[in-house]
């Protein structure tokens, strides 16, 4: 999971930064890195979302306060 969120967060880092240089340039593949950003930035968020929903439940798994 630690390599998924290390990927999506280069692609969306790459995606906005060459979609910001391609737009001096060609704004056709500027608008289609902003896409791969956006999917890049949306891939990532459901990869931490999935993951703090599993901390979550491990931390109920393992809540001893009322003992």
């Amino acid at each position: 999971m630690q390599l998924l969120k290390y990927i999506f967060f280069i692609v969306a880092i790459v995606g906005q930064v060459t979609g910001m240089v391609l737009l001096f340039i060609d704004k056709q593949k500027a608008v289609t890195f902003f896409i791969v950003y956006g999917i890049g930035l949306a891939l990532l968020l459901i990869v931490l979302v999935i993951e703090r929903r599993k901390e979550k439940k491990e931390d109920d798994e393992h809540d001893y306060r009322d003992y």
